[in-house]
């Protein structure tokens, strides 16, 4: 194997994720199974550099810390069989745990101030945030005086070193090497200033992977924080990236209209990569069936955040007209499995106030995966008919468990369903309705539908994901050695 070069990938954004929730989400999931499998790609490829996972470092002196791939194991291991409280996951040693007040803040103020109405929840919401953000904003000004104090008292000049024994002068970056971004990097601030010092001090190479651009070219589904903080991560880190990766043929065509009108130079087209199908392999139902959850064949599922984007208005929507027109016991349940994000004020009023159309609506908060499979594995269909995705996860994951999707037939969705999926406008109601109305009615078709997905869909593995970004790597390596 030639060791010229390593890839170096930047993981701080997932440790910064789990120091505020228990459980993954999509991003997060999607970055774990690319990291699951890479190592051992790589190590097939010949001509493959090293792989090496990094953080931020401790203090502005220190660029970055090593971390181990049993490091990144041990965040995932807390799998959701169970639902997990909080302090139960696994906590990375390298980085302190924000303090019992803030998680106290953060996991049971916000929660319980999400079930009060629209017109009390919302300032209250935005009164935590903004507590929380100055809480972490105090915690680093703290920091940051304690360190310039410690020792003698003088001033120290900041240095390029390495904040870990494992970063040793004879693996810290070399030019040429490859700084390999594959997750959220805009929710760390100044990571564009970090990327640019790591870049000056080590010739690097930036290679990013792209889920989509949407709080940028879409702000009106997104909170007003992650509009700001995506804009500027954008602006501080895009110019410095000459080779970008979208997941969908969808997202690579927003990436080029976007570096067009921006003026951005790539040293490359924007390539898509294939995403693997679903998060491990299907788990196996077995035992009793867990309580609370509706009888198999009754129901039609829809797994997500609930939040604006996801459309579940429209959803909403075609299920009062369901209600409306056909007799009861024809009208399955529909199960919105997953915990409320934002800007959904009004139609969850909307759901209180029709008593959740008379209990043909229902919310499973945060199921875990042993629910997640039994919900999976009963239900009739899924619905999934987001406005804008960058790839379509949930579609993907339903064809992986064997049950057909109804989904919109919009932006990247169509590529994560393929032939084996229906789709309608989403910003059609008639149009949902038709197909939802459609596939409900005639269950003979949708029998032998449900077997079609079974014996007909074909998952694509992440072993094929990381291999495009490997070789993408390495394209841009041996583009580096020869410019």
């Amino acid at each position: 194997m030639n060791t010229d070069y390593t890839i170096w990938i930047d993981v701080e954004d997932i440790f910064q994720y789990f120091e505020n929730n228990s459980r993954p989400s999509g991003i997060q999931r999607l970055v774990y199974e690319i990291l699951h499998v890479i190592r051992k790609q790589a190590a097939t490829k010949p001509g493959m550099g090293n792989i090496a996972p990094i953080r931020r470092g401790q203090d502005e002196t220190q660029l970055f810390s090593t971390v181990s791939f049993d490091d990144l194991e041990n965040l995932f291991a807390v799998r959701a069989d169970e639902k997990v409280a909080h302090d139960s996951r696994p906590t990375p040693q390298s980085r302190r745990t924000p303090s019992a007040f803030v998680r106290n803040l953060r996991h049971t103020v916000i929660r319980r101030i999400e079930n009060l109405p629209p017109e009390l929840a919302r300032p209250l919401l935005t009164m935590a945030v903004n507590q929380l953000r100055v809480l972490r904003l105090l915690r680093r000004f703290v920091q940051k005086q304690l360190k310039r104090t410690s020792g003698t008292g003088a001033a120290r000049t900041p240095a390029v070193v390495p904040s870990s024994a494992a970063a040793s002068t004879a693996n810290q970056p070399k030019p040429g090497d490859i700084f390999l971004i594959l997750g959220a990097a805009w929710s760390e601030p100044g990571f564009g200033d970090r990327l640019a010092r790591m870049r000056k001090a080590y010739g690097i190479q930036p290679v990013l992977l792209l889920s989509d651009l949407i709080p940028a070219i879409r702000p009106e589904w997104c909170a007003l924080s992650l509009i700001r903080d995506f804009r500027h991560w954008l602006d501080t880190t895009l110019p410095q990236c000459g080779r970008l990766l979208a997941i969908s043929h969808a997202t690579a065509k927003t990436i080029d209209d976007y570096t067009r009108k921006h003026r951005l130079k790539l040293l490359a087209p924007v390539q898509t990569v294939p995403i693997g199908s679903g998060f491990g392999p299907p788990r196996k139902v077995t035992g009793e069936r867990p309580k609370g959850l509706p009888a198999p064949e009754t129901y039609v599922l829809f797994v997500s955040t609930i939040e604006a984007r996801k459309n579940h208005i429209l959803a909403f929507r075609v299920w009062r007209r369901l209600v409306a027109d056909l007799p009861p016991e024809q009208v399955p349940t529909l199960v919105f499995a997953g915990r409320v994000g934002w800007l959904v004020s009004d139609l969850m009023q909307q759901l209180e106030n029709t008593d959740w159309l008379r209990g043909k609506i229902r919310l499973l908060r945060d199921p875990s995966d042993d629910e997640l499979a039994h919900l999976y594995d009963g239900c009739m269909f899924t619905l999934f008919p987001s406005l804008f995705e960058g790839w379509g996860l949930p579609v993907t994951e339903s064809l992986i468990h064997g049950r057909p999707c109804v989904a919109s037939n919009a932006t990247s969705v169509p590529e994560a369903g393929g032939p084996l999926s229906r789709y309608f406008d989403p910003e059609n109601t008639d149009d949902a309705y038709r197909v939802v109305r459609e596939t409900i009615e005639d269950r003979e078709g949708l029998t032998k539908w449900q077997e079609q997905v079974r014996t007909q869909f074909k998952p694509t593995p992440w072993e094929h994901t990381a291999d495009a970004i490997l070789d993408a790597c390495h394209a841009a390596y041996v583009d580096g050695r020869t410019s």
